[in-house]
């Protein structure tokens, strides 16, 4: 391999960590991953790290013929498909993948979302609003479409992701590597301001509003609510107070959490909206939160960010 690409480095990871910090520092242009790591719930965030940094994968299986965990990525603007391979595949197989994926044209680098952001289209309107969000299961790659569609000002933005605990940290960069705005992790007692968003993720506090003014982030140790630390009913409730002021949504994910602290929003007369079937990767949280009422409007992903802001505004 090294005559036919000079200069190329291989990176080994026997764990997913691992693999998701070399891939965040290398930025490869392609990446052969053990089947068995797809299956893990966390491969979501290495999903969507892939797509951020245009690195193709490939699944490599165990046993040939049996279906893998998840499809491949495509080989980007070739027509190439999508790819699985087994072990048993011959070796010139993988060479002829390695040339596909080489020789497969990279998106151009991504100009700075901070500095191109400007104007009356990205402004967020002196919003003086909040916007809450709650996602599990799918909820990496919804918010990663969320929040490239928020400017750079916009209205501070709270998010509880279901994760694991040593990803939280990757999520916040990842976010904040796409997303106008600045994002970063929850801390306790830190200012709201806009053109911030504030994820809890990977954490074993829950994340919610202080009583305090200005309003500040609220970081509380406590048992699991709705089965989950930190808890999008926890966030949900905390800013019941400021019902008003509110758009909050539910995004993809299994489960219940956040659809009753959604209901008590609503009724304290904050903007309520749910992801639409069509568009979630799991139907749980959302259907949940619109079959009590919780939601006032189901919106296709694909709509949810332009839905949010114009909210904020109203």
């Amino acid at each position: 391999m090294e005559s036919a690409y000079p200069g190329m480095r291989v990176y080994l990871a026997n764990n997913l960590m691992m693999a998701y910090n070399q891939a965040e520092a290398a930025q490869p242009v392609f990446a052969f991953v053990e089947d068995g790591f797809t299956k893990l719930p966390e491969f979501e965030m290495m999903m969507a790290l892939f797509s951020a940094i245009d690195t193709r994968w490939v699944s490599v299986m165990d046993t040939q013929g049996a279906t893998p965990a998840r499809k491949s990525s495509p080989l980007l603007d070739v027509g190439a498909g999508i790819f699985e391979l087994t072990k048993a595949d011959h070796p010139s197989q993988f060479a002829q993948y390695f040339d596909m994926m080489v020789n497969a044209p990279r998106r151009s680098p991504r100009t700075a979302a901070r500095a191109t952001a400007s104007g009356p289209a990205a402004a967020a309107g002196g919003s003086r609003k909040l916007i809450l969000i709650g996602s599990s299961t799918g909820g990496v790659e919804a918010l990663r479409s969320i929040l490239v569609g928020f400017p750079f000002d916009c209205p501070p933005t709270l998010i509880v992701q279901h994760t694991g605990k040593n990803f939280g940290s990757g999520l916040v960069s990842l976010l904040d590597r796409i997303c106008p705005a600045r994002v970063r992790a929850a801390e306790d007692g830190i200012p709201l301001e806009p053109g911030y968003v504030y994820i809890a993720a990977g954490q074993r506090r829950h994340m919610g509003l202080s009583s305090r003014k200005p309003l500040r982030l609220r970081m509380k140790e406590g048992p699991d609510i709705s089965g989950h630390t930190p808890s999008v009913d926890a966030l949900f409730t905390s800013a019941v107070p400021y019902g008003k002021d509110v758009v909050a949504t539910i995004l993809t994910g299994m489960g219940q959490d956040g659809a009753r602290g959604l209901l008590d929003l609503r009724k304290a007369g904050a903007k309520t909206f749910a992801q639409d079937e069509k568009s979630s990767v799991v139907y749980g949280m959302p259907r949940v939160a619109w079959d009590i009422g919780a939601a006032q409007q189901q919106v296709p992903l694909a709509r949810m960010a332009s839905t949010l802001l114009q909210a904020s505004r109203a």
